[in-house]
C-alpha cells in the first residue's frame, strides 16, 4: 500500500540546491565515465558518449521518474561491459564509474520514491552486475575473484541506500507532522472564533433582550396609559407585546444553546461606551501607567453593539498590554462624532524587555480574535501591529449605522 499523498516526497519539493547537485553529479560522472570508457574499456568514442550521457542523465531523470530512470540505467550496467573489447584487461568487468552512477540512481529513488522501490532498484542492479561478471571470467584468472568485484558495489550500495531510507522516512515523517500542526493551528483558529462569536451574542442577548423588554412593555401598557383606544389598535398592541414576549422566550432558548459548562456570565446590563473611563481607573490601580484622550461629544450613548464594541476592545487591548508589555505606558484614545467610534491603544515597549508586545502582538492571539470578530459585527475596521519604538498598536473604528445617525 502506498503511502499519504501527503507524506510522498515529490521532485516539486526539490529545492534548487538539489537539483543544482543533481544537475552537478551527472555532468562530472559524464565527464569521468566516457575518457574511461574509451580508453580504458575500448569502446568506440561515439558509443561512449552516447551511453555515458544516457546513463548520468538518469541522475536528475530519477527525481521525476523515477521507474523510468531506473530501467533506462540498466541498459549501460549491462550494455557497456559487453561492447568493451575481449583483448582489455581492465580493474573489473563493470567500470567503476558505471557502478557509481548507478548507486546514486539506487539512493535517489530512495528519497523520491517508495521504500519497496528502492530495495528492488538495488536488487536488480546487483543482480545485473553479478550476471555481467559471470559472462565475462575471462578477464580473470578465476571466475570466483570475478565474482568477488561484485561484492563492493553491493555492500557499498546497500549501506547507503540503507542510510537514504532512514532519512527520508524521517523527512517523510517530519512533513506529516508539519502537516499535523497545520492542521491543529486551524482547528485552533477556528475554534477561537466561535468561541468569541458565541461570547458576543451571550453578551448582545442582554443588550436586544432590554430594547424588546421595553417594546413588550410600552406595548402591553398601551391600552391602560391612552385614553379612547380604538379597540383595534388595543388588539394591534396587544399583539405586538405577545410577539415581543415570543422573541424573549426564544432568544433564552437560544442563549441556552450558546452556554457551555464554562459560561458563568450572568445576565445584566452591559457595559458601554461611557463606562471606558471607570475601566481606564481601575486599570489604573493595578500600577499601570495609562493615559486617556476623552473626546467624546455630547451624552447621547451610541448604539448599544456599537458602545459595546468600544469597551470590550477597549478592555481587551488593555489586557493584553498588562500581559505582554508589564510596566509600559500606554496611551488610550477615544473619540466620538456623528458618524463613528474610534478608538486607538498604544502601549510602549515592555521594561522588562519582552520580545511579546500588547494584543498578542503577530500570533492572532484570543484577544484579536475578540476585536476582529466585534469590528465586523459592526462593520468597523481594526487595525494592529508592532509599533517603530517596539510597542502595540490598535485602532478600531467603529461606524454608528445610518438610520441612528438621521435620527433628529
Amino acid at each position: 500500500m502506498r503511502a499519504p499523498n501527503h507524506i510522498q516526497p515529490a521532485a516539486r519539493r526539490l529545492t534548487v540546491r538539489v537539483w543544482v547537485v543533481l544537475g552537478a553529479l551527472a555532468v562530472t560522472l559524464a565527464s569521468v565515465s566516457i575518457p574511461i570508457n574509451t580508453v580504458v574499456y575500448g569502446i568506440p568514442a561515439a558509443v561512449s558518449i552516447f551511453i555515458g550521457l544516457l546513463q548520468s542523465g538518469m541522475i536528475p531523470l530519477v527525481a521525476v521518474r523515477p521507474r523510468l530512470a531506473l530501467s533506462l540505467s540498466l541498459i549501460p550496467l549491462a550494455l557497456l561491459p559487453a561492447l568493451s573489447l575481449d583483448s582489455v584487461v581492465a580493474p573489473w568487468p563493470v567500470a567503476v564509474t558505471t557502478l557509481i552512477t548507478q548507486v546514486m540512481v539506487i539512493v535517489v529513488i530512495a528519497f523520491v520514491s517508495t521504500w519497496r522501490v528502492a530495495i528492488v532498484s538495488w536488487l536488480t542492479s546487483t543482480a545485473i552486475v553479478i550476471a555481467v561478471i559471470g559472462m565475462t571470467p575471462g578477464r580473470f584468472d578465476r571466475f570466483d575473484a570475478s565474482l568477488a568485484s561484485a561484492i563492493p558495489f553491493a555492500a557499498i550500495s546497500a549501506g547507503l541506500l540503507a542510510i537514504a531510507l532512514l532519512l527520508a522516512q524521517r523527512y517523510r515523517i517530519r512533513l506529516q507532522l508539519q502537516r499535523e500542526r497545520q492542521v491543529t493551528a486551524r482547528e485552533q483558529r477556528r475554534r477561537e472564533v466561535m468561541e468569541e462569536r458565541n461570547r458576543i451574542a451571550r453578551e448582545l442577548h442582554d443588550v436586544v433582550a432590554h430594547g424588546m423588554s421595553v417594546i413588550q412593555v410600552q406595548a402591553s401598557s398601551a391600552k391602560y396609559r391612552l385614553t379612547d383606544l380604538d379597540p383595534a389598535v388595543a388588539a394591534e398592541f396587544d399583539d405586538i407585546g405577545a410577539t415581543a414576549r415570543n422573541a424573549l422566550a426564544e432568544m433564552r432558548q437560544l442563549l441556552g444553546v450558546l452556554r457551555n459548562e464554562k459560561s458563568t456570565t450572568a445576565l445584566g446590563p452591559q457595559p458601554g461606551l461611557f463606562d471606558i473611563p471607570a475601566l481606564i481607573d481601575s486599570s489604573k490601580s493595578s500600577a499601570v501607567a495609562i493615559s486617556l484622550e476623552w473626546s467624546v461629544r455630547g451624552t447621547d450613548a451610541p448604539p448599544s453593539a456599537v458602545a459595546l464594541a468600544a469597551y470590550r476592545i477597549v478592555q481587551e487591548a488593555l489586557s493584553n498590554a498588562v500581559r505582554h508589555a508589564p510596566g509600559a505606558a500606554t496611551r488610550v484614545t477615544v473619540s466620538r462624532n456623528a458618524l463613528a467610534v474610534d478608538i486607538s491603544v498604544e502601549n510602549d515597549r515592555s521594561k522588562k524587555g519582552s520580545e511579546l508586545t500588547g494584543s498578542d502582538a503577530g500570533s492572532g492571539g484570543h484577544g484579536l480574535v475578540g476585536m476582529r470578530e466585534r469590528v465586523l459585527l459592526v462593520g468597523g475596521t481594526l487595525e494592529h501591529g508592532p509599533t517603530e519604538v517596539g510597542g502595540f498598536s490598535v485602532k478600531a473604528h467603529l461606524p454608528i449605522p445610518t438610520s441612528v445617525v438621521d435620527q433628529p
